[in-house]
């Protein structure tokens, strides 16, 4: 009997150690591919944002050198590379808003919004500098051009914000499931110890038990008559 039940105690250990392994492989593969997600959903969205950020400022410097033509002389060969920016420009502008992060955010909205109103204002630009009016077309850059850009490059400022916050909050959420998932295994690993504690306290109350029987009998026999007394 005694054989039996420490062969069924060894299944019982083994069993256990097995599940807490496969369980700590699940945990830690399931963290590893939320931190995965998180990687691929906030890192490329960043460097979108500040390659869009690079693109919106070559176009601004190509405008301050076409309406310098004293410093330019080929001033008139940069009106296409200006107008080819600015498109590649507002594609991207359109393939970062559509990402996952701004999904169900205003800054989608916002950074379309921009990205279209600014391509609409460098061709209004560009047509003065077509024209040959360079001196409109420098006030134009100086009071509407150049502050719509800074307050893109702001809204752009404001989306990196939100994806990195957005960092964050998943990766404090992720880390306090981790701490869960790790309190349980804890938990459900040391139940050998558990166990053992439990039929320590049994066998220590049978055993105080015993003795009080053995050492002490009269407590017993005066509780007995009490009891029939009563009765």
């Amino acid at each position: 009997m005694l054989s039996r039940l420490k062969f069924w105690l060894m299944i019982g250990l083994l069993a256990s150690n097995l599940a807490v392994g496969l369980l700590s492989l699940y945990v830690l593969r399931n963290v590893n591919q939320r931190y995965a997600h998180l990687l691929d959903r906030s890192v490329p969205t960043l460097n979108g944002l500040r390659t869009l950020s690079r693109e919106l400022s070559a176009v601004q410097r190509l405008a301050r050198r076409i309406v310098d033509p004293d410093n330019e002389n080929a001033w008139a060969d940069l009106l296409p590379q200006m107008d080819e920016s600015s498109n590649l420009a507002q594609v991207h502008a359109r393939d970062v808003a559509r990402v996952e992060a701004f999904a169900e955010t205003p800054l989608r909205g916002t950074i379309e919004r921009y990205s279209r109103e600014y391509d609409e204002k460098v061709d209004t630009f560009l047509a003065l500098a077509r024209a040959r009016k360079l001196e409109d077309a420098n006030r134009y850059n100086t009071d509407v051009l150049r502050p719509f850009h800074d307050s893109y490059q702001n809204a752009l400022d404001d989306a990196a914000d939100h994806v990195q916050q957005q960092g964050r909050d998943l990766r404090d959420r992720y880390a306090e499931d981790s701490r869960f998932f790790s309190s349980l295994l804890l938990a459900f690993a040391g139940w050998p110890l558990l166990a053992g504690l439990a039929a320590v306290f049994v066998m220590a109350v049978l055993i105080v038990g015993l003795l009080v029987s053995v050492f002490a009998p009269g407590l017993m026999a005066r509780n007995r008559p009490t009891n029939d007394q009563a009765s």
